[in-house]
């Protein structure tokens, strides 16, 4: 599955933004995997989209609609699983942020490659940008429905949700609980780390230009990666777990590491015998940093932080990525 949440703040209210988003046929205006959207009735779509040159339809029903905080959907029918979820946010000033969250489940080489390397991210990114220029041009929604929508009923046991589609629990974190909670930091971390590793293999086995290539990629995956963990994770396991200085300060001196064999391999010239040694030097430090994070700072974080403050977390984590990006 296929999971992309990112962020725009648009200089609009919130009431402007929020009936924006109930107009989906508005939708192929400003997100380019679109290519046209069918209103049914207050409540199912059909859509046609093309993700990675996969062109794909699908029959969709609203799950929840709360006015001026949140539109869910999710397919019912076609040729894709699909969810997709945005929340709306007050700024003051007249402002708002909308998030995105969608996720689809990739069928085809390339649009499972597309998620391995970001690219989906990267287009859902640029299409709130769009979003931002269309309604912030217009000053003024292009129609509304202020309807509301029940949430989503319970999955039934033993049935595997759409991740999203169904509220998150506001207690313990079970396992049950967990499988059906929207990701928390740990997931996101944990899928890029599955990113990380799949793009260091492919850069050792590339050569010439493709590595060079690659290895660009890869750095800036990442950088991106390391500040995340460094603006939100780190903070978060120093002051609130047990012993969390000494794991915040031991994770802190791989990246630093880390940080050092990068600048050395980026010095080097992609094909050479040199770059191959100190490319399997950064693996092992990278894979071995990962491997502490997923045995000691993870299961503090899933330990001692409530489910609601992991995905608090893991928004964070987001909005600082994509800031950097």
């Amino acid at each position: 599955m296929s999971d992309v949440t990112t962020s725009v703040d648009v200089r609009v209210p919130l009431r402007t933004a929020y009936n924006q988003w109930t107009q989906f046929e508005s939708f192929p205006e400003f997100m380019s995997g679109v290519i046209a959207v069918r209103q049914v009735d207050d409540r199912h779509t059909h859509w046609v989209t093309e993700i990675a040159g996969a062109r794909r339809e699908f029959d969709a029903e609203i799950v929840e609609q709360l006015p001026d905080e949140r539109v869910a959907w999710r397919s019912t029918d076609g040729d894709v699983r699909h969810f997709g979820q945005v929340t709306f946010q007050p700024l003051g000033d007249g402002a708002t942020r909308v998030t995105v969250d969608l996720a689809w489940e990739p069928e085809g080489l390339l649009e499972k490659a597309g998620g391995a390397l970001g690219a989906d991210r990267l287009q859902i990114k640029a299409d709130l940008e769009r979003f931002r220029r269309f309604i912030e041009s217009r000053g003024t929604e292009t129609g509304q429905w202020r309807g509301r929508v029940p949430e989503p009923p319970a999955a039934v046991a033993g049935e595997e949700p759409l991740a999203g589609t169904v509220p998150p629990p506001t207690g313990a974190q079970t396992p049950a609980e967990k499988d059906r909670s929207d990701k928390d930091v740990v997931d996101v971390l944990v899928a890029q780390h599955e990113q990380v590793k799949e793009l260091m293999a492919r850069t050792a086995a590339a050569e010439g230009y493709e590595k060079q290539q690659l290895f660009a990629e890869l750095v800036d995956l990442l950088k991106t990666h390391e500040l995340g963990e460094q603006r939100v994770v780190h903070p978060v396991i120093r002051s609130s777990t047990e012993a969390g200085a000494a794991t915040a300060n031991a994770r802190l001196g791989e990246e630093h590491r880390a940080d050092q064999l990068i600048a050395e391999v980026q010095t080097m010239i992609a094909n050479s015998r040199e770059f191959d040694t100190w490319f399997e030097q950064l693996q092992h430090a990278v894979l071995d940093h990962a491997a502490h994070e997923e045995s000691e700072e993870f299961p503090k974080l899933r330990r001692e932080m409530s489910p609601a403050r992991l995905r608090t977390m893991a928004e964070e984590l987001v909005a600082v990525q994509t800031a950097k990006n």
